[in-house]
């Protein structure tokens, strides 16, 4: 049911589930959880009315060693649940650090100190609870107005509980746990620690950790184990550190580098014993697999229709346009913009997919080292030819887009992944707006992503008021393929409809020519606008969203708030207000 224009939307959060489906997912990422008290109309459910912490202490009844009980124990979670429904759960902290930020001072102070990266981030009643994965020494006051939760025997209240002023503490920032930085580790070094002596070595304070870690990851490098490593820290720390670091800050070092695998170094071979190699491709000359490609176009175009389309030829073994016959594919298609069932399964059906082949996402998430081992697992099961990230800007957490740096450093990991996994892996970007003397530097962010590439496609309209769009081959290491004519079927999209894409001919067009020629049909601030309308259709069908995200998630498809307010009102959206969150929904027919 659609709201009226001027209607209240009510939005009801339903936290006893919200809780138990928390729990569960805490326990899939093997971190414990136990239960503690609720707050029942503004009381702690333990009964004491005069409880000196409400909503925060452990059911003594289902865990009697309070922490120590935590588990990951599905099982036991539910029944839990089902014995107190009005619960409270708390989050233990063994292997994990998190960093309570209690007022606005202090998190400005801890995000301006130590600059903390993009992480899994809870808001508080008062603040923010930042998880980071990794150990370092609790302290309670460790800066004015922040606490650190960490290490066995400690624990934080987890999202979605009820804080005794009637605060929901909610999930603010879903990613996946960063892992612990050594300047965050370090916040509850005290002053007053006791600490040896030292020689008033070369190495100054404010290198101490920096050099310390590097001497580490050397020699863990050279595969010296854990014990004899922190015992050479110890040494190194006492004898060269103008004033030692303390023994628990050493031992947290050693710890933390003694985590990764040894990466063997290099060696430097003559080509005689370089071994043959044969390049196999999934459709030649546009697809090859252990590499990297790229997909540039702007919003709207079809970058995400090609997608779709070569996953459903490849999920049926169908022979591409002057490709070889291959055996049906698994594939991932991993895309952050579009409904998954409203959306991409109808355009995978409108293709002829075989849907049991083509694999999504059952949540965004963001490529950090610790999800890129995930997603190489997740290939190695799967064994998909074809792997699509769209867009890649959404993947990248923490990583600067105009760094060649960052850049290069985030893509040799897929890099690594194709080539280990013999997949093809696609990235898809949006083109800027700036002009190019290219057409392969019209893709935003750094000029790596096409250096690191080994094909690189460029997407947009037909010029040839037939529906559809053409696709350049602008960069290959490879042979360079013919720019190759799609076409876009018909579809009611008031049915939920999705167009079938299908190729229609070769063309000696190029990428340069194309887009050097002005476009006779097109005006860019109305294109926008139709991409920006397009994008709020799909966005509003299911029903009301919150204003604030859909410009985020606009942003992210380069779309401009400005543009998106023009197609709002161009389309009468229905805007109101819910407590403090202003939403949107469509018009009713």
């Amino acid at each position: 049911m659609k709201a009226q224009r001027g209607e209240r939307i009510s939005v009801r959060f339903d936290r006893r589930g919200s809780v138990l489906s928390m729990m569960q997912w805490f326990a899939g990422q093997d971190i414990p959880v136990l239960p503690i008290h609720g707050v029942v109309d503004d009381c702690c459910t333990c009964g004491d009315d005069d409880c000196e912490s409400p909503g925060k202490h452990p059911i003594s009844s289902l865990v009697r060693n309070g922490v120590k009980g935590a588990t990951v124990d599905v099982q036991i979670i539910q029944r839990w649940h089902r014995k107190h429904p009005d619960m409270n759960y708390a989050v233990a902290t063994e292997g994990l650090a998190v960093i309570d930020c209690d007022s606005k001072e202090a998190l400005r102070a801890f995000r301006s100190g130590h600059h903390p990266p993009p992480t899994f981030t809870v808001k508080t009643a008062r603040g923010f609870h930042f998880y980071y994965r990794g150990e370092m020494p609790a302290r309670n006051g460790a800066q004015n107005k922040l606490d650190v939760k960490s290490g066995p025997g400690c624990y934080v209240v987890g999202p979605s509980s009820m804080h005794a002023s009637g605060a929901i503490y909610a999930l603010w920032e879903d990613l996946p746990m960063a892992k612990l930085p050594l300047n965050i580790a370090v916040i509850t070094e005290r002053s007053e620690d006791p600490i040896e002596a030292g020689e008033g070595g070369p190495i100054p304070v404010g290198l101490r950790n920096d050099t310390l870690t590097k001497f580490a990851g050397y020699m863990h490098g050279k595969g010296v184990p854990q014990a004899a490593l922190l015992d050479t820290l110890k040494t190194l720390n006492r004898t060269m550190s103008e004033k030692p670091l303390p023994d628990r800050e050493v031992r947290q070092i050693a710890r933390s580098v003694s985590r990764y695998p040894v990466k063997p170094l290099p060696q430097i071979i003559p080509f005689s014993e370089i071994p043959e190699e044969r390049l196999e491709f999934l459709w030649y000359p546009y697809v090859c697999l252990g590499t990297l490609g790229l997909l540039d176009g702007d919003p709207g175009d079809g970058k995400s229709q090609l997608c779709v389309w070569l996953c459903a030829r490849l999920s049926r073994g169908e022979q591409l346009p002057n490709g070889d016959r291959i055996e049906p594919a698994n594939c991932f298609l991993f895309n952050f913009e579009d409904l998954p069932g409203a959306v991409i399964k109808k355009r995978l059906e409108a293709n002829g997919a075989d849907l049991s082949r083509v694999f999504i996402q059952s949540r965004q998430f963001q490529l950090t080292s610790e999800m890129v081992e995930w997603l190489d697992g997740e290939i190695a099961e799967k064994k998909p030819r074809l792997v699509i990230l769209d867009p890649i800007q959404a993947f990248m957490s923490g990583v600067d887009g105009n760094s060649n740096i960052d850049v290069r450093e985030f893509m040799s990991r897929l890099g690594d992944i194709a080539a280990k996994r013999k997949c093809a892996i696609i990235c898809v970007r949006h083109f800027g707006k700036s002009a190019q003397d290219k057409a392969m530097k019209k893709g935003l962010g750094s000029t790596d992503f096409v250096g690191i590439s080994r094909n690189q496609f460029g997407l947009a309209r037909r010029a040839d008021d037939v529906r559809g769009f053409i696709v350049f081959h602008m960069k290959t290491n490879f042979e360079r393929g013919q720019s190759m004519l799609f076409t876009m079927g018909d579809a009611d999209g008031r049915q939920g409809e999705q167009p079938r894409i299908a190729f229609d001919k070769f063309t000696e067009v190029t990428a340069d020519e194309y887009f050097s020629a002005e476009s006779p049909t097109r005006g860019p601030d109305q294109d926008e606008r139709e991409v920006a309308k397009g994008f709020l259709l799909e966005a509003l069908a299911d029903g009301p969203k919150p204003a604030a995200k859909l410009k985020s998630k606009g942003e992210a498809r380069a779309i401009s708030a400005s543009t998106l307010d023009r197609a709002r009102k161009e389309l009468g959206i229905i805007t109101a207000k819910e407590g403090k969150v202003w939403y949107w929904s469509l018009a009713p027919d």
